[in-house]
């Protein structure tokens, strides 16, 4: 087995986990946001939101739309691609959980927001080093 693998493909996996996911929790927190259950403190629950998948989803994007552009044939570390990929698996479903989790904990929606910052902060920092891997395993050989 190799130890290189096509970089397009791993975009699509990596970008088909990012839009996937973050739609998932994107659309429960408008829906929560249209029923009421922050009241007056939507605007919390969103700033919470939004740093916890927008810089991910955003290099994401990027890297994709730069791929796009250059038409080269790359590979990268297929390795440092399956860690990258299993580490943003496990965070959406960790953001996942504080919807989902939040009637069980005994906390408020907001209050379980704060806290789940202790354990997404460093998975989030973890993802970012494993992307940043992998981008850097970048290899490129000209059609």
């Amino acid at each position: 087995m190799t130890d290189r693998i096509a970089l397009p493909e791993c975009q699509r996996w990596l970008a088909g986990v990012w839009f996937v996911g973050s739609f998932v929790v994107f659309a429960i927190l408008v829906m929560q946001t249209i029923l009421g259950k922050y009241g007056g403190e939507v605007g919390r629950a969103w700033s919470w939101f939004l740093p916890t998948i927008m810089p991910t989803l955003s290099l994401i994007v990027g890297a994709v739309a730069y791929e796009a552009r250059h038409q080269q044939t790359a590979t990268v570390s297929h390795l440092a691609f399956r860690i990258s990929f299993w580490l943003s698996v496990v965070y959406l479903a960790l953001v996942l959980t504080v919807f989902l989790g939040q009637p069980f904990s005994g906390m408020t929606p907001l209050g379980l927001m704060q806290v789940s910052n202790l354990f997404l902060g460093p998975i989030q920092g973890l993802l970012g080093l494993a992307l940043g891997v992998f981008f850097v395993s970048r290899q490129t050989s000209n059609p």
